[in-house]
Order: structure tokens, then sequence, then C-alpha cells
């Protein structure tokens, strides 16, 4: 169950205040009318998200977020276009395509959002599966010929099995999104990394402004746990990370060992996730509270008197040795991001992650692993 008014007390109030100021004092205006803009979707009693559902969150919470970041993104760019501080120019072939599959995904994501289960787990899976096969088809460049390992290489060789894996892949990545998406900065916080690096290293006025309306929905996000991407954001935003990642890669932009490192945390998570639940004979579709970050914020709440501390640390820490990882070595320039030495820190991530993963399930009782339905 969860509460459909949000009471506004003075500890939320405390809050605002603090989000306001570090929103303005990093952005500037947009960062003050944005924190105002979040702040009063938490207002609105629709497209609420369960308190149980994702496991995380123990108050309601909208599942506008995503929505909320796209409608921000598209008003700082039509602001600054309108202004003369963003120097508007013809869009690529492969950016219209890119955008226009990741604004598909994020129509889907919004519909469930609002209608919460409107489509089944099935009709989500075969309609993105359909989106991004569309997008391949008109930009097959996105391919990848080779990654760099033999078994995977041998496969993407061949032009359907090629097809057929990328979009396995861009299916698999913003389901995996999905899935850690929560009121902890997690999900947001690995979304803004990857724009800041993408940013960086190849400099546009979209990585920039995604960078700045992520970064700010994840101080909202840490701070007052009132608000979800939702499928909207894990889909629209987890279709621009996948496609931009694959177009940077096949730009020679980046390697594929560095991307792996960046989305470390999906990307294990879901593996692991669908292995588990094949192993215990659990449908892969139904959700659960299992996932590493569950059992760490289940010892963070042991911890911490603090709901809101205990999982917005849940997020941080994930963050900080998955995607944090990358920013760190990116900056301080441990290799080129276009090495495959990349992966040795790739599989650091892996151990990390399956050792906290056993470790966090030590005296945790079972009640704690199959989610409400």
């Amino acid at each position: 169950m969860f509460e459909k008014v949000f009471k506004f007390t003075t500890k939320d109030l405390t809050k605002l205040t603090l989000m306001i100021i570090i929103a303005t004092l990093l952005f500037g205006l947009p960062g003050l009318i944005m924190m105002l803009f979040l702040q009063w979707i938490t207002f609105q009693s629709y497209a609420l998200e369960s308190v149980d559902k994702h496991g995380i969150s123990q108050i309601s919470a909208s599942r506008l977020g995503g929505a909320a970041i796209f409608l921000s993104s598209l008003m700082m760019y039509i602001f600054g276009a309108y202004s003369g501080v963003i120097v508007t120019t013809n869009f690529s072939t492969a950016s219209i395509i890119i955008w226009l599959s990741a604004f598909f995904c994020m129509a889907l994501g919004l519909i469930d959002d609002l209608i919460n289960d409107f489509l089944s787990p099935r009709a989500r899976l075969i309609s993105i599966s359909l989106i991004f096969s569309l997008c391949l088809v008109f930009m097959p460049s996105l391919i990848p010929p080779k990654i760099g390992l033999i078994g995977l290489d041998f496969l993407l060789d061949n032009v359907l099995f090629g097809f057929i894996l990328t979009v396995v892949f861009c299916v698999g990545f913003i389901n995996a999104m999905n899935m850690a998406d929560g009121a902890n900065g997690l999900i947001p916080g690995t979304i803004t990394v990857a724009f800041i690096v993408f940013y960086m290293e190849a400099p546009s006025v979209t990585y920039a402004i995604l960078m700045t309306s992520c970064g700010l929905f994840t101080i909202f996000n840490i701070i007052s746990g009132r608000l979800f991407l939702g499928d909207a954001g894990a889909y629209g935003l987890g279709s621009l990370l996948a496609l931009n990642g694959l177009y940077l890669f096949s730009s020679g932009v980046f390697s594929a060992a560095f991307l792996a490192v960046l989305f470390a945390y999906p990307c294990i998570d879901i593996l692991v996730t669908v292995t588990r639940r094949r192993i215990h004979g659990r449908s892969v579709f139904l959700p659960d509270n299992d996932h590493l970050h569950n059992r760490i914020h289940f010892h963070c709440q042991r911890w911490f008197k603090s709901k809101t501390l205990s999982n917005s640390l849940t997020g941080v820490l994930i963050v900080f040795f998955s995607s944090g990882l990358a920013l760190l070595g990116f900056i301080m320039d441990w290799w080129p991001v276009t090495s495959n030495q990349w992966a040795w820190i790739f599989l650091v991530q892996c151990a990390i992650y399956l050792v906290a993963f056993v470790a966090g399930g030590l005296n945790r009782p079972s009640s704690q692993f199959v989610i409400s339905q």
C-alpha cells in the first residue's frame, strides 16, 4: 500500500531548502526552477509507486521523474535556443533515429506509469524489441562488428546474429535500469555519470543538457526519496544511453571495455538476476527483493534510523563502485577510453558484486527475498 496524498512536513521543508540551495549553487536559475517543478510533482496524487514494489522505498513516491527529466531537458533546450545561448544546428540522421527510438520507449513507459501494469511484461518486451529492431534497420552501423571477445566476435560476424544480439543487449539494458530504479539515486546517479563522461569526451549540447537535468534529478532523488524515474525514465533514458553508447563505440570514441565499466551495475545485476530466478524456478519477468541493492539496503536499515539515509547510502555506494570507478579512472587517466585494459576494472567490479551479494545475504530472513504481488 502507499499514501495517496503527500504530507509536507517540517522535515520536508528542510530537505527542499537544502535541495534548492545545492541546485542553485551548482546550476543557477535552471536548478532552482527544476527543484520547484520536481517538488510540485510529488504533490500530485497520480502515478504513485507502491512502497514495496522495489523493496527499498518505504514512503509514497511519484513515478513521473523520468517524464520530468525529458520535459525539463526540452525546456532547457528551447530556452537556450531562444536566448541565443545555444546555437541550433541541423540534427544528423543518427541523432534523429536515436531520439525517435528513445521517445517511443519513453512513451511506452509513460503509459505504464500513468496506468499501472497497463501492459503485461511480455507485451512490453515485444514492443521494446520492435522499437530497437526498427532503429537498427534504419541505422545498422550501430551493430558492433566486434567487441574483443572471441566467441561474441564470431557471432557478430554474422549479420543476423549481430542484429539479434544488439537488440537483446538494448532490451536487456533498459530492463536492467528499470529493475534497479528507486528513490535512492542509484540509476539517476549512473545516468548522470554516463552523460558527464559522454560530454567530456564527445562534447555536445544534448549531453550537457541531459547531464544537467539528470544531475538535478539525482539530487532530488537522493535527498527527498519522493520521486522515481519510473518506466518512462528507465526506458527513455536507458535507450538513450544504450544507443548513444553503441554510436560512440562504433565511432571509436569508447572501447567496449570502458563502457562495460561505466554501466557495470545494471549489466551485472540483470545477468545475476535472470540466472538466480531461473535456478529457483521463478519467472524472469516478475520482480523480487533479492537484488544486490536490496541486500545492501537491508543492512543499511539496521545501521541507520533514517529511512531516507539508508536508502540513499545504498545508491551512492553502488554508484561509486560501478560508474564512479569509470569516472575516477577517466579523470585520473588510468588508460585511454579506447583501451581494452578497462576490462580488468570490469572484472574487479564483477568480483566486488559477487562478494557483496553473498555477504549481503547473511542474516537476512528469507521472507525478504520475494516481493508481494
